[in-house]
């Protein structure tokens, strides 16, 4: 019955993990950065309460767990790494056009 519990606490977390891993890829293609920050604490604060429950998990809860921890960090680092393209990108086109509105006012 106890091992029925932790199951089913971890398979509503998995849920939610999985719903918030959806947002904030939304919210990425939509340009909506603000609202990731957000996303992203939910998550942490997500696989914090899932880490207290790690002495009752069985072994396939483990493995299971071990799987979806190293697809997060996948779609996290990957984040990253966007965000980061997209603002050398944003930095580039800021420069670019301050270049460009120095050289039209001479």
């Amino acid at each position: 019955m106890q091992q029925s519990k932790v199951n089913n606490k971890l398979d509503n977390f998995c849920t939610l993990l999985e719903n918030l891993s959806s947002q904030m890829a939304n919210s990425f293609t939509l340009g909506n950065y603000s609202i990731i920050e957000t996303i992203d604490t939910k998550r942490k604060l997500i696989l914090q309460e899932i880490s207290k429950d790690l002495g009752n998990l069985s072994n396939s809860n483990k493995k299971k767990l071990e799987v979806v921890w190293t697809n997060n960090n996948k779609l996290i680092k990957n984040f990253e790494e966007k965000m980061n393209k997209n603002k050398r990108a944003l930095i580039e086109k800021k420069k670019l056009f301050i270049a460009y509105s120095n050289n039209s006012s001479n």
